[in-house]
């Protein structure tokens, strides 16, 4: 009955958060006033926040999907180009971002160290003089 009250779920990037959007690295060429915005209130900290979610509905539209909600996005990551959360304050918190070598990446892919390549670092990884472990 009062949904005519309700803000809408989707909106354009406000001024703020396409600079934010612009500097965190879209895609080339992409302008942040063409892109969707979604958002759903949180908390981050313990602090109130506005989670965001931003997407290109262009790219929604060629898949034929029919995105109107945050939680829509739970099963399309893949068009995700930028997320985060917004602070009370206004301040914006990019957590997820396109890069321009690609689309998102986790953390890199650690391996071991040479250790041949680094005769001194035992002094530093055992400061006591001797490994502790089994000999």
């Amino acid at each position: 009955m009062f949904t005519f009250f309700r803000k809408p779920q989707s909106s354009h990037p406000t001024k703020v958060l396409a600079q934010a959007l612009a500097s965190d690295g879209l895609p080339p060429g992409m302008d942040p006033a063409t892109l969707t915005v979604l958002e759903q209130r949180g908390s981050y900290s313990g602090r109130q926040v506005r989670y965001f979610r931003v997407f290109d509905p262009l790219r929604a539209a060629e898949q034929a999907l029919r995105i109107h909600l945050f939680t829509d996005l739970d099963t399309h990551p893949d068009l995700v180009l930028s997320s985060g959360h917004i602070e009370q304050d206004g301040a914006v918190v990019v957590t997820r971002a396109h890069r321009q070598n690609g689309p998102f990446v986790g953390a890199p892919v650690r391996g071991g160290a040479d250790r041949a390549k680094h005769g001194d670092d035992e002094r530093f990884v055992f400061p006591d003089g001797a490994p502790v472990g089994p000999a």
